[in-house]
């Protein structure tokens, strides 16, 4: 079950972010901010080859104790 969804830039920076439940909600903000670093980390070592990919789905980037941070990329 996905408790949070965000939307990122090309230029790696949240353009929508949604949770539920609401009172948690600056904690995902801080965990989709954490995890662009790690996506920026992943891409930049894969170089070109993502460039040549219509889709990519990087996994698992890091557990939290609750949670697991997954990420997709659609270009």
């Amino acid at each position: 079950m996905a408790v949070c969804i965000a939307v990122i830039a090309k230029e790696n920076y949240p353009l929508y972010i949604r949770s539920t439940p609401m009172e948690n909600e600056l904690k995902f903000h801080y965990m989709v901010h954490t995890s662009l670093d790690v996506v920026d980390e992943k891409i930049s070592a894969m170089g070109k080859a993502l460039v040549d990919q219509r889709e990519l789905y990087l996994g698992l980037l890091y557990p939290t104790e609750d949670y697991k941070l997954t990420f997709w990329a659609r270009h």
